[in-house]
């Protein structure tokens, strides 16, 4: 019982704090009152409120007075609620132990968040404060500089370093912005969570005003407190993260304007841009000469970790002795690898230093191409790329350092560990924290480079600007057309084929062709004039010296560019694979071509007649031959059908043609006069020879008709036989008309006579005319 009235008096405190008047009364609950009498007994402070009315949870405010009253409150609650036993009090309540122990949690929470709600109040304060000063702050920004102008590089660098970690700094504050700004929308998103919660508990207690009910209305109650609370915490947090950024930015927009004012007043002349050039190279010179001794020391631990592990393995006896021997030895062998890849490393940073102090020189004096400032600014990026990825390696490596250190020191300071190792714990110590201090050391440079390239590609944005539009796009074009000249089409035999030396390579052939056309028709005009030639040697010999200037062109166009033939090796298996799967034709087409040349079966104009297809021949190819045909329609014959099948070759000896017309008349038509009309009818034709004259030839009796052939002669040259041929058909029918003869037909006369009976039948006769 001496335990229930402290816990009484808890929930008593409890439900006044978190409830105001007309809450449950706990001791009532303690006691072990209904829920309706516990009602009645708490509106007994408040007669204002009814006995039917809920209480509302407490709300926190930016108040520290009223935070600290209520940090009051809970830290009695919290400790009459610890007094008590988990499970006591659970059986009491009607609830689980754990139920208990969740509330003592709440309470707790609640406990620490108004502390940080009155710190962050005072905080704000003082950043509001100092902000305000910050912006009151009128005075020269260059009276807080120590040195007066002109500056040399090398101050610059330091004051850009500063300059930098302000950047930062602002970086941070930006990133802290926006990290307190979702957590504030997380807590906002919880606080609606946590009110909808307690609303729900709120009606199941005003459903049924029992234990259960109002231990889970005031658990509700808790936690939407513990909610707000977060959520101004949240607010604090955010509007203190801005102020910073704010402060950070009044700061490097004050100090921007001493780096520029700096920067106008920098001692670039040629003795003072020397003397700095000369300080660093000694800077250099020392850290190189450095080099042999630190080998030396390497060699040295090398050979002492060797002979520390081999006791190890070795020494029975004393092994933590042995153990702390070898990682000393270890880590100073790690330090010295560590001391001289970080010395190279200097180095690097110290050339890039060096040319970034020569480029800022050279523009100051005017010695750089201003359009050429992208393709700067564009290496340089890419160098604080490198750079930053160096720093996060050596990061890595001082949190691995940082660690074994943190792990020795407390060896050291724990007292525990035996008097006869702490020399050993110490030499160790010292070394990780030489390797700490190297690590360190390049880091600063790491970070001073970083900051002074990134103050540089500003300066040359700012340069940039000043270029003229026309300046820009020339550079531009210039740049980037170098660049897709430059792309490498392909690589074979050590050699790569660009796509410069390929378009120029391609022009030479393609306007080397061009007049190397032209070329040959001017020599064999030439040589016509000396040489009897036909149209068909003419031709051949067009074709033979063009093929050969196109070779000579085609070599001299990658000699002239300088490709060689080894850098089209890898079209030979690409050959052989079309030769071996149907080339053959091609080169058998080719063969053709050649004997038809050498061989002369036909001449151009000539009208020859294979595999069906009959025309004048109007030009001969390397692979094939065009014919065209009397109806006018191009046909393109390969060379080889025109060796393996039988041509005919109407005017191979000249260009005469003999035509036939066939026509027939009917009996009794007499033939001389069919012969007097028909040769009249060629004679009247101007496109007939008169030698050979033309003449009629009396073919045969027909089955209806009287058959007669007309032959002709044309000359190919001037007369297609074709159309004459029409010509004198259309001619014979109107003179036949004319003069009464009558072109045959085909007929049959079929006659029936009687001749008597035989035999008692009829006897039939039938004739045919």
């Amino acid at each position: 019982m001496k335990k229930i009235l402290p816990l009484a008096a808890a929930l008593l405190l409890a439900s006044g704090a978190i409830f105001p008047a007309g809450a449950i009364d706990a001791l009532s609950l303690i006691t072990g009152a209904d829920a309706g009498t516990a009602v009645d007994a708490a509106t007994s402070a408040d007669r204002a409120v009814g006995k039917d009315e809920t209480p509302q949870p407490y709300t926190p405010s930016a108040d520290p007075e009223a935070c600290s009253k209520r940090l009051a409150e809970i830290e009695r609650l919290l400790a009459e609620w610890e007094s008590l036993k988990a499970d006591e009090a659970a059986a009491r309540f009607g609830v689980t132990a754990e139920d208990v122990t969740r509330r003592v949690e709440n309470l707790t929470l609640l406990k620490n968040a108004y502390p940080r709600i009155i710190n962050a109040i005072s905080r704000k304060k003082q950043d509001d404060a100092d902000l305000a000063r910050q912006k009151g702050d009128a005075s020269s920004p260059e009276l807080t500089l120590n040195d007066k102008p002109p500056y040399k590089l090398g101050y610059y660098d330091a004051y850009i370093a500063g300059l930098d970690d302000i950047r930062k700094q602002i970086d941070d504050a930006k990133e802290d912005l926006e990290r307190f700004d979702s957590y504030a929308a997380a807590s906002q998103k919880l606080v609606e969570e946590r009110e909808a919660a307690w609303r729900l508990a709120r009606d199941n207690y005003q459903k049924a005003r029992d234990q259960k009910t109002s231990w889970q209305l005031h658990g509700a109650a808790y936690l939407l407190e513990i909610a707000r609370a977060q959520l101004i915490l949240d607010g604090f947090e955010k509007e203190r993260a801005a102020t910073a950024l704010a402060k950070y930015e009044l700061q490097y927009q004050r100090r921007g304007y001493l780096q520029k004012y700096i920067r106008e007043n920098l001692d670039l002349s040629a003795e003072s841009f020397a003397a700095q050039i000369a300080a660093l190279n000694a800077e250099i010179k020392k850290l190189e000469d450095s080099r042999p001794a630190l080998n030396r020391q390497i060699k040295q631990a090398e050979a002492a970790a060797e002979t520390a592990e081999m006791k190890y393995a070795a020494d029975d006896k004393d092994k933590r002795a042995a153990q702390l021997e070898m990682s000393y030895r270890t880590a100073e062998r790690d330090r010295y690898r560590l001391q001289l890849e970080q010395l190279q490393e200097t180095l690097v940073l110290y050339a890039e230093r060096k040319r970034l102090w020569t480029l800022r020189y050279d523009l100051a004096r005017g010695a750089v191409d201003e359009t050429t400032i992208p393709a700067a600014v564009k290496n340089m990026n890419a160098e604080i790329k490198t750079l930053e990825n160096n720093l996060l390696d050596v990061q890595k490596d001082l949190l691995s350092l940082q660690s074994r250190q943190s792990a020795i020191s407390k060896m050291l300071d724990s007292g525990t560990t035996e008097p006869k190792y702490l020399p050993g714990l110490k030499k160790y110590s010292s070394a990780i924290q030489a390797s700490i201090d190297s690590c360190l050391s390049y880091t600063a440079a790491v970070v001073s480079l970083s900051a002074q390239e990134r103050a540089f590609v500003g300066e040359l944005q700012e340069t940039y600007k000043t270029v003229s539009t026309f300046d820009k796009i020339r550079a531009f074009w210039k740049t980037h057309a170098a660049t897709l000249l430059n792309t490498e089409l392909w690589q074979s035999g050590g050699y790569a084929v660009r796509l410069r030396e390929f378009l120029i390579a391609l022009a030479i052939i393609v306007f080397g062709t061009w007049g190397a056309r032209k070329l040959v028709h001017m020599f064999s005009w030439a040589v016509g004039k000396y040489f009897k030639f036909d149209e068909t040697s003419r031709r051949t010999f067009d074709r033979f010296v063009f093929y050969l200037a196109g070779i000579a062109i085609f070599l001299t166009a990658l000699h002239i560019v300088g490709i060689p033939l080894t850098a089209f090796a890898f079209l030979g298996g690409a050959v052989a694979i079309a030769i071996g799967f149907g080339a053959q034709n091609m080169f058998k087409n080719l063969m053709g071509g050649i004997l038809l040349t050498l061989n002369r079966p036909f001449r151009l104009g000539d009208v020859i007649e294979v595999t069906g297809i009959a025309g004048t021949v109007t030009d001969l190819g390397v692979r094939s031959t065009l014919i065209r045909t009397f109806d006018e329609k191009e046909v393109v014959v390969p060379n080889s059908q025109l060796l393996d099948n039988q041509l005919i070759n109407w005017s191979l000896s000249d260009a005469l043609l003999r035509v036939g017309v066939d026509f027939g008349v009917e009996y009794g038509t007499p033939a001389k006069k069919v012969r007097d009309t028909v040769l009249r009818i060629a004679d009247a034709n101007p496109k007939i020879l008169k030698n050979p004259a033309p003449w009629l030839y009396f073919a045969a009796f027909g089955d209806s008709e009287l058959d007669f052939t007309l032959y002709f002669w044309v000359n190919q040259k001037i007369a297609s036989g074709m159309k004459v041929s029409g010509e004198i058909r259309e001619a014979i029918q109107e003179a036949f008309a004319q003069e009464g003869l009558v072109m045959a037909y085909p007929h049959m006369d079929v006659s029936i006579s009687s001749a008597g009976t035989k035999n008692g039948a009829p006897q039939a006769a039938e004739s045919e005319k």
